[in-house]
């Protein structure tokens, strides 16, 4: 099918499983938002940066974001601010005063998501039991947490059957 010719090679050869097997550094938020900005049709780049602030607005609300903390971290991509509005979102969805760090990494976002959602443990691969992790009410929030920041992404549902294990692998090393 389409997915496996066209898209399943890059997944495996950006992962180190395939070609020259170069296990690739994923882009800062930095990098993301000065460099290679996307085009019509492309999933990549900060839904901060490069969203429409209307757009950006509908999908914070249907996420249940106050119309009070919308119009905050819509007044910071205003003002170019985009780093403080993801973390201004970030500190939002994770009912934060604070979080005292600063989000530069698309891949510390998911992490700090994990760390806080699961009573600020740091995730061990090998503690992660499927049986156990469908037990616990907070997993489901903690995919709806770090999820939400790449929906923001897109404004189409894509279905894709991706690998978890291999990914908590990719951004555990």
């Amino acid at each position: 099918n389409q997915f496996d010719k066209g898209y399943s090679y890059n997944i495996r050869h950006s992962f180190g499983k395939e070609g020259k097997r170069t296990d690739y550094t994923p882009f800062s938020c930095m990098k993301i938002i000065l460099t290679n900005p996307p085009g019509q049709g492309d999933y990549h780049g900060c839904p901060f940066r490069h969203s429409d602030p209307e757009l950006l607005k509908q999908k914070l609300q249907s996420y249940k974001v106050s119309p009070e903390r919308i119009s905050q971290i819509l007044d910071l991509v205003k003002g170019s601010h985009y780093q403080v509005a993801c973390q201004k979102y970030f500190e939002m969805t994770h009912n934060v005063d604070d979080c005292g760090f600063s989000l530069n990494h698309p891949n510390q976002f998911f992490c700090e998501s994990q760390r806080i959602l699961n009573g600020g443990k740091d995730i061990k691969k090998e503690a992660a039991q499927p049986e156990t992790l469908q037990q616990k009410p907070s997993i489901q929030k903690a995919k709806d947490a770090s999820s939400a920041l790449a929906s923001l992404n897109s404004s189409l549902e894509m279905d894709v059957d991706v690998d978890m294990e291999g990914l908590e692998d990719y951004f555990s090393e």
